[in-house]
């Protein structure tokens, strides 16, 4: 697995990438921080698309500039200046503003993401890759066995996975490609001396402040102790492989025909009790994460912990009642299990959402206007007072609670109500249109960006 042959030749370049991304590279990114494990990356690929008949100049690499460090600017230059001579168009991209005091590093990684994944949206562009290799395998795995995570949390990094909190236009995801995750760190560094290839290093990689660089720093013990990057690796390989079948038949019990598992479009989730009941545990809980994820649209993970024990309280026949988690609310019946979004105490998003624009608002709604509309329009809850404006127009669906219709996005131009699409409201003549999330694809499409939405082009 590790002893990966990281030759010029052709067959082992297709291994690594052709089976992942495959022509054309149009469309394709690379994140490259200047590390010997992002630069192999980058070199690689651009042989790989010499070798293919492909240009580099149909792709891009890009780099994060956190101003961590006062090197942090010169160093995304030297990138650009590497990623020139090999043929790659190539963006910096800055975190700018305050910068925490704590939780550097989970801070960065949130940012980092973020900024790739506004990149990808507003340039249209597909597959993300980035340079995890089979030594991040094993330290993720490790770092999530000691916080006791689940199933999904130990098959750790998968080859290619959604891009988190964005989407780049209307049903094309942006895909988060790893196609070295099968090699190893020094198998990489080897290809760069080979090729005369150098590299920088971040003396913070190795700041036992980090959890990350504490595992790193373990490695010769855990390695005593038979816990190798080899067997760690392929632990996480099964581990994927097993997550794939709950996947599969989490998608079976919600699938739309079997009639267990009902989305209506005004954001409400029904799930027949009986038969949600009737499922091994495992997949209660997630067949109920997938549906508060839906509902909720926090655009952050559950927490494992408060959905096991909703699912054990739910689980039990007699199980009547109300319960709220990750902005949900959840109401139990004899028959039914009914959810919803929770108001909450904090004040509905807002956007502004122009002609020709779509995001995800509240983390719950696809919304966009058309590029025909011709004024921009406002995006925030229907709320009492809209609701009302709308029973006198249109007959409501008695089916859908109320709270439900009052969290439903409506469309203002000024202070006038313009549109709600969910309910058929008139006046925009189809040049507005709302779509429950939940309705476009899987929960893991649903994490949410900036606050109002994840923003990106409109569809024509």
């Amino acid at each position: 697995m590790t002893s990966v042959d990281l030759s010029r030749s052709l067959p082992v370049l297709e291994g690594l990438f052709g089976s992942l991304i495959g022509p054309p590279a149009a469309g394709v990114a690379l994140a490259v921080s200047g590390g010997s494990d992002s630069t192999a990356l980058m070199v690689l690929f651009a042989e790989w698309l010499a070798q293919s008949g492909q240009s580099p100049a149909d792709a891009f690499v890009l780099t994060v500039d956190h101003g961590l460090r006062p090197a942090s600017r010169s160093e995304a230059e030297w990138v650009a200046r590497m990623a020139a001579g090999l043929g790659f168009r190539h963006a910096i991209l800055p975190w700018t503003g305050a910068k925490p005091k704590t939780g550097v590093q989970a801070a960065a990684r949130a940012a980092r993401y973020r900024l790739l994944a506004e990149f990808m949206a507003g340039t249209g562009r597909r597959v993300l890759m980035t340079a995890h290799t089979a030594d991040d395998q094993a330290e993720t795995l490790l770092m999530r066995l000691a916080r006791g995570s689940g199933l999904d949390g130990l098959a750790a990094m998968a080859p290619t996975a959604p891009l988190e909190a964005a989407r780049c236009g209307r049903g094309g995801k942006i895909v988060l490609v790893r196609p070295l995750l099968d090699v190893a760190k020094a198998s990489l560094k080897a290809a760069l001396v080979a090729r005369g290839v150098p590299w920088l290093e971040d003396e913070s990689n190795a700041a036992l402040v980090f959890e990350r660089s504490r595992w790193r720093a373990a490695g010769a013990t855990l390695t005593q102790l038979g816990l190798q990057r080899d067997s760690l690796a392929l632990s996480a390989r099964r581990l994927q492989r097993a997550r794939a079948a709950l996947d599969w038949a989490l998608d079976q019990f919600c699938a739309v025909d079997a009639g267990r598992y009902r989305v209506d479009p005004c954001g409400l989730i029904s799930i027949e009790a009986g038969a949600w009941r009737a499922l091994p545990s495992e997949l209660e809980v997630r067949v109920l994460g997938r549906g508060i994820a839906a509902a909720g649209g926090a655009g952050r993970p559950l927490p494992l912990a408060k959905l096991e024990v909703l699912a054990e309280t739910l689980a039990c026949p007699q199980a009547v009642g109300r319960w709220t988690l990750a902005r949900t609310a959840i109401r139990a019946g004899p028959q039914t299990i009914v959810l919803e979004r929770e108001p909450g105490r904090r004040p509905w998003p807002e956007l502004a959402l122009a002609p020709g624009e779509q995001a995800l608002w509240d983390g719950r709604f696809w919304v966009a206007a058309e590029p025909k509309l011709g004024f921009s329009v406002t995006v925030h809850a229907l709320g009492q007072a809209g609701l009302a404006a709308v029973r006198r127009e249109v007959a409501l669906p008695q089916s859908v609670p109320a709270g439900t219709l009052r969290a439903l996005p409506g469309f203002w131009k000024g202070s006038a109500l313009f549109a709600v699409p969910s309910l058929g409201f008139p006046g925009g003549g189809g040049l507005v249109s709302a779509r429950f999330a939940a309705l476009t694809g899987p929960a893991a499409d649903l994490a949410g960006g900036r606050a109002g939405g994840s923003r990106g082009p409109a569809s024509p």
